[in-house]
């Protein structure tokens, strides 16, 4: 969970917990429930039952160090005794854990920072099956492991996912596969959670070894997994409908997320996606092929000219150059700005076009020998002065300000002699 989420969530439960708070300061305790600060603690090895808390006693100014704990157990045990619901109990413990957690896993993600794109470019994060296996993935799920294991010690096995979370999730996978009857959609979510529940409780005894790192008895266990959670899904779904769910939730299928303003019919998506995957395993194969640097680039150009001309074919021309506009990166950061303002669509059309008219004309400028160094910098600076006014008008602004934050680089570029 985010920082400023989680800053949010407890501001909110703050003021729940003080109202309860002020309301148990108002019942007189019977002797021998209130304990005080200088005595026991709770054992930290307690189950995620019932035990021995710190509440504010009655009377005295509530303080949140009365209450919270570096020792989550503790943490846990002082929220219950003054009355805090358990759900929110869960909120707040959960919200601890994923801060800590999430410090360390920023830690983790930073130190492979370096190395990414090498991964990338030996195809080592190709496909959701290959990652797991890297050095990155397996420190990233040990670190998982370590975070559903100390979930359940504080909070039990039941709070590993939220029930609200549980409902949440099925009403998305409910909503993405409109196009099964209900009752498949009903048995195939029951299936996948069934799976989950395994994957979880092979992810804890994976973690809770001294390396993580799993046996070849924990490999063998998690295949026949798989290939009765296959074979079960085979069996609920015709040949037609597995392929269709395939295609879905494949690791292509979210490609439109990434391209803004384009918004392919049914049979232009279903088209696309099959295009894409088909390329992807091309270059997988290309990954693994063994060829010198010039035979690996010229095909990687074969196999992109190849996906272009496949992709013109499937679109209307219309719908092409939409689709080549959202794949254009300066379009991009155009409208994640303008959209972010309810601006309309042409607004970054109309905007990306003065870019390009702007770039070319000072390109033009530094070309020209036959001006002088001074004459070139007035000509840049009065191309760039002219472009932000004309920005001005076309995007407002507030809207311009936003922009040079966050893409508009360019802007001060223009002004360049090189």
């Amino acid at each position: 969970m985010k920082r400023r989420v989680i800053i949010g969530l407890s501001a909110a439960l703050n003021v729940a917990l003080a109202a309860a708070i002020f309301l148990s300061a108002k019942k007189t305790p019977p002797p021998g429930q209130v304990t005080t600060a200088s005595q026991p603690m709770a054992d930290t090895n307690s189950p995620p039952g019932p035990a021995t808390a710190n509440p504010v006693p009655s009377g005295l100014p509530f303080r949140w160090n009365q209450i919270a704990s570096e020792d989550l157990k503790i943490y846990r045990d002082n929220l219950r005794a003054i009355g805090c619901p358990e759900l929110t109990v869960r909120e707040i413990i959960r919200a601890v854990i994923n801060e800590r957690f999430g410090l360390r896993r920023r830690g983790i993600l930073a130190s492979f920072q370096n190395r990414y794109w090498d991964m990338v470019m030996h195809r080592e994060l190709t496909g959701r099956q290959k990652f797991p296996r890297t050095e990155w993935g397996q420190a990233l799920e040990s670190l998982k492991a370590e975070r559903l294991q100390l979930i359940t010690d504080v909070l039990g096995q039941d709070a590993l996912i939220t029930e609200t979370e549980r409902q949440a999730r099925r009403a998305e996978l409910e909503k993405q596969r409109s196009w099964l009857s209900p009752e498949k959609r009903g048995q195939l979510i029951e299936l996948e959670e069934k799976h989950q529940q395994q994957l979880v409780g092979w992810a804890e005894t994976r973690g809770s070894r001294l390396n993580g790192a799993p046996t070849q008895e924990d490999e063998d266990r998690l295949q026949k997994w798989q290939q009765d959670f296959d074979a079960a899904e085979k069996k609920l779904l015709t040949p037609e409908e597995l392929a269709e769910l395939q295609l879905r939730e494949s690791d292509v299928a979210d490609w439109t997320g990434n391209l803004p303003g384009f918004e392919p019919t049914e049979d232009e998506w279903r088209s696309l996606t099959g295009l894409r995957s088909q390329y992807e395993e091309s270059q997988r194969e290309l990954g693994n092929a063994d060829l010198i640097d010039e035979e690996r680039a010229a095909r990687q150009n074969e196999l992109q000219a190849g996906f272009d001309s496949a992709v013109q074919a499937a679109l209307t021309p219309d719908q092409f150059a939409r689709y080549q506009l959202a794949n254009n990166d300066q379009y991009q950061s155009l409208h994640n700005v303008t959209q972010r303002y309810g601006l309309p669509d042409s607004v970054a059309t109309e905007s990306l076009g003065v870019q390009q008219t702007a770039q070319a004309q000072a390109a033009q400028v530094r070309a020209n020998s036959n001006l002088s160094p001074e004459a070139q910098q007035a000509a840049l600076n009065a191309i760039q002065q002219e472009t932000e006014r004309t920005l001005s008008q076309i995007l407002g602004v507030k809207v311009l300000s936003t922009y040079k934050e966050y893409g508009g680089d360019w802007l001060t570029g223009l002004s360049q002699t090189d």
